[in-house]
């Protein structure tokens, strides 16, 4: 991945210090799988302009962190420590500079005052990553339930006021254009949607999202629980179990 070139793979530091606190979401989990393993992550970017995901890991006290690009398609990881300094409020915004184990400022981590999301922000408002002197674009909208990665696509649940949960795919091998959104969110032309989603399980700090698309079931699965990653995607038809997409990374809120 020439994106990180030279870097090795390495852990994901433990939740900690006073970035993770203006980044993170209160009311959502991020979760990253390496090593056979599920790690805490305090955000996860699904690029819309560039063919990989970054999460960056929660920052320790001295605010350490990991920034990991996943591949797209194939969700091969490269990784970077990088430290996050303290965020450069703007008009509803916040830049957070990303800096080299030197002090080089190396990138910045672009995010939008929750307050300006309506009808409300569910999960991490991280809009843009810029790392040596390349921006990536977040996929980003309000009412997140769902957000992960697959290792031939990303999968969006969203609450909406009409239709219930509302589904969309985002295949890899697609070129899929950038499209407008209100209220500072960031997407592309989705490969498939579907409305009128259903919760039809929270039990056990999980959520399990359903959607019919004719004679298919699709669920929409994802742990709240940080002791308990993982989520995916399941395909069904005539009650029988067709299809399995693990995510490889994934946002999730909460509140149902």
């Amino acid at each position: 991945m020439r994106w990180l070139a030279g870097v090795t793979v390495a852990g994901l530091a433990g939740l900690a210090g006073p970035a993770a606190a203006q980044l993170d979401q209160p009311g959502s989990i991020s979760m990253l799988r390496g090593g056979g393993t599920w790690q805490p992550a305090l955000f996860v970017c699904d690029g819309i302009d560039r063919d990989r995901v970054l999460v960056v890991s929660a920052p320790d006290a001295r605010r350490r962190a990991m920034l990991t690009a996943l591949a797209k398609p194939g969700l091969a990881t490269a990784s970077a420590p990088v430290r996050i300094g303290e965020g450069d409020a703007g008009m509803s915004q916040v830049y957070f500079p990303l800096l080299a184990a030197d002090g080089r400022a190396v990138g910045n981590i672009h995010t939008v005052s929750p307050g300006v999301v309506n009808p409300g922000a569910t999960t991490p408002t991280v809009t843009s990553v810029t790392y040596r002197d390349d921006t990536m674009n977040c996929r980003f909208a309000p009412q997140t339930r769902v957000l992960g990665a697959t290792l031939k696509r990303s999968v969006q649940v969203t609450a909406t006021p009409r239709t219930g949960y509302r589904y969309r795919s985002y295949d890899y091998d697609t070129n899929l254009p950038r499209i407008a959104q209100d209220f500072g969110g960031r997407d592309t032309r989705a490969s498939l949607t579907m409305d009128n989603g259903r919760l039809v399980d929270q039990r056990g700090g999980r959520r399990v999202y359903e959607f019919r698309n004719g004679g298919f079931v699709y669920r929409v699965f994802a742990s709240v629980d940080v002791a308990k990653g993982g989520g995916g995607v399941q395909v069904w038809q005539s009650g029988r179990l067709i299809q399995t997409e693990p995510f490889g990374a994934y946002t999730a809120a909460i509140a149902p």
